[in-house]
């Protein structure tokens, strides 16, 4: 059976869309997950897509605002697959209430074996300490709350199972069983090697036995988890929380986890990441689950710059409506910051707000100069130049210096930074 994918979705009326119809073109690379970025500014529905794709999968609970809103006739969204066809939203009372039935049996089934499950994260929430009281069965069901973006992360299970799946190697290696115990281990290093890379540092999980629980440590430092830096607790809160669920449910077969087809939306994850984090986090997650199909709403020009072969898709708003800006870009890894700060965000200008503004001034002086070589210099454009080339920048002297250059040949005046 081929991978479970969505093909496309058409929203009518719902939060800033008054009618978007948007494909998801397949991906080029197999060995790479696929992944469609959406980008555009505040308030173009990039979060209400996500909301959406996670409604239609049927594995979210009854209480969402947009679940409210849609029971008026007029509003729908449909989304399609190759395989399952159209799901149309329902557009009635009715509908909605026995969609919301399926929908709860569909999560509090726990002996449903999954081919297909959608997990669901926002950027990094504050927690509490985490204390572990010793070994324990986790019973809670390792879809609750998976697709829910402001709740999906619970530390305290991710901790209590990283402790459980220690104890459970040690136990093992203990009795001589080398092979199950390396098989727990690598569960460990599947997170251990990806935030690794991500942070170029070497991260570790250590089971502790006085207070019990984990320490990270990182290049050697040994941390509890609510020590961490906000961007690494970020980090391990939901790529752990996201392997933790996949290997406690219940599949179909005996697929290893890295190979699992899942549907994985991502909101503003950057939030906490430095920009060298932000580069990298993508394509770690690309590699690592080359069956998912990814969709991540975010602001980050680092994190669109940083992957190749994802599909972006960009928001405008036009007549107060959220659109699409056009048809989706292949991003590319070689495609400088600059091209994808003027191109895909739209933002031209390179220096602060106030620099920006001095050198506007200076190209409206200049042009001035041009309509009119013969006349006085303004006052106020010398001043320009000094303050400008006062800057201490080489790229703003480097820029000013060849506008006067070029000025002194079609005046034939001279307006080097000596005479100001």
């Amino acid at each position: 059976m081929d991978n479970f994918r969505i093909e496309s979705l058409q929203i009518n009326e719902i939060g800033p869309f008054q009618y978007l119809k948007i494909d998801f073109p397949v991906k080029k690379d197999p060995d790479k997950a696929e992944i469609h970025i959406l980008t555009g500014e505040n308030g173009t529905g990039k979060s209400t897509i996500l909301e959406v794709l996670i409604y239609a999968s049927a594995l979210k609970q009854d209480n969402s605002n947009i679940y409210k809103k849609t029971w008026n006739a007029k509003y729908s969204f449909i989304i399609e697959d190759s395989e399952k066809g159209l799901f149309k939203f329902p557009a009635s009372q009715s509908q909605f209430q026995e969609l919301s039935i399926r929908m709860r049996k569909y999560l509090l089934d726990e002996e449903l074996e999954r081919d297909i499950v959608f997990f669901a994260y926002a950027g990094y929430r504050r927690v509490a300490n985490i204390k572990i009281t010793g070994v324990q069965e986790m019973l809670d069901f390792p879809l609750d709350k998976a697709n829910d973006f402001t709740n999906s992360i619970n530390p305290q299970n991710l901790i209590q199972w990283l402790v459980n799946i220690q104890t459970r190697e040690l136990i093992v290696k203990g009795k001589g069983d080398t092979a199950k115990a390396k098989q727990y281990r690598s569960t460990i290093e599947i997170i251990e090697n990806a935030l690794g890379e991500i942070i170029e540092s070497e991260v570790k999980f250590d089971l502790e036995e006085e207070p019990l629980g984990i320490k990270i440590k990182v290049d050697g430092q040994s941390l509890n988890f609510d020590q961490l830096p906000d961007g690494l607790k970020s980090m391990v809160s939901w790529m752990g929380d996201l392997l933790m669920r996949m290997d406690r449910l219940k599949w179909v077969n005996n697929t290893p986890v890295l190979e699992r087809n899942f549907i994985l939306l991502l909101d503003e994850i950057e939030v906490h990441l430095h920009p060298a984090w932000q580069r990298k986090i993508l394509p770690v997650v690309q590699k690592l689950f080359k069956n998912a199909q990814i969709f991540i709403s975010t602001h980050s020009p680092f994190v669109v710059g940083s992957v190749d072969g994802a599909w972006v898709h960009r928001f405008i708003k036009k007549d107060g409506y959220s659109v699409l800006a056009g048809e989706p870009i292949l991003s590319e890894d070689a495609k400088s910051y600059d091209y994808i700060l003027e191109e895909i965000f739209g933002v031209k200008e390179r220096f602060g707000v106030d620099v920006e503004r001095k050198l506007a001034e200076f190209q409206s002086l200049k042009k001035e100069i041009l309509k009119n070589p013969e006349t006085a210099v303004p006052v106020r454009f010398r001043k320009l130049i000094g303050e400008l080339m006062n800057q201490n920048s080489v790229e703003i002297e480097s820029i000013i210096g060849m506008e006067l250059r070029q000025l002194k040949r079609l005046t034939n005046q001279d307006f080097s930074v000596a005479e100001i």
